[in-house]
């Protein structure tokens, strides 16, 4: 009877701290979106429409803002005109080349001229293209900065948006923990703000260790693209 008491108590004592270090597997995340984007202004103009709002869906090309480029529009033709001018003068100097009229260096000269026209141009297109910011992927528009008809400069952000692709979440954790876990190792996530658990894996692992917390940071990505999370969310992951 003495045996078996002890075989049992003996047993207790190696499954207690199993179970405790089991509980120590979990640690805070913070839910992000792998595709992210604050677009600016490239150039200084007026905004003419938004066709988007927060909150709203959008598609890859998709018009965000358009901003009113009719300057940009009228400086283009001017600059359209120019280079067929040039090509004009050209052509017609090759004809005054051929009967000895000129020499070769007013060819050449007029050559330039229409390489120019041709350069400008394309500035030209630059900028037209420019008045139209369209969206660079499939998402979701997290904030606008700016109003119709508002004047804005170079660089000023205009909207904030969200790319529609799976979410990933952060986390901190022990650098002990790199004995046991890798890429591709899965996870419970359980979220603060809708009180549902997700499932996800190890995406990536950081290169460095802390060296004062001894910690490295961890990617995971979720399995799924789930429509009840959202980006900015909080949890606790779980191993």
């Amino acid at each position: 009877m003495n045996k078996i008491v002890t075989f049992a108590v003996t047993a207790c004592c190696i499954l207690l701290p199993y179970n405790l270090s089991a509980e120590e597997y979990s640690t805070r995340v913070l839910v992000t979106a792998t595709e992210e984007a604050t677009l600016s202004s490239e150039l200084a103009a007026k905004v003419d429409s938004i066709p988007i709002d927060e909150g709203s869906k959008f598609k890859e090309s998709d018009i965000l803002i358009k901003f009113d480029c009719s300057f940009f529009e009228e400086q283009r033709k001017v600059v359209e005109a120019q280079l067929e001018s040039a090509r004009v003068t050209l052509k017609s100097n090759q004809d005054l080349a051929l009967m000895r009229s000129i020499g070769e260096y007013e060819v050449q000269l007029s050559e330039i001229d229409v390489k120019r026209a041709e350069a400008e141009l394309q500035i030209a297109k630059l900028n037209t293209d420019r008045c139209i910011i369209k969206a660079p992927y499939d998402g979701k528009v997290s904030k606008v900065f700016v109003n119709e008809f508002e004047s804005i400069e170079r660089q000023q952000p205009l909207v904030e948006i969200i790319g529609s692709g799976i979410l990933e979440a952060k986390l901190i954790v022990s650098s002990k923990w790199l004995a046991w876990i890798d890429e591709g190792y899965p996870m419970k996530i359980s979220i603060d703000e809708n009180g549902q658990t997700y499932s996800a894996k190890i995406h990536t692992i950081g290169v460095d260790i802390d060296p004062v917390s001894q910690t490295i940071d961890i990617t995971a990505k979720f399995d799924e693209n789930y429509d009840t999370l959202l980006p900015g969310m909080s949890g606790t992951a779980t191993f």
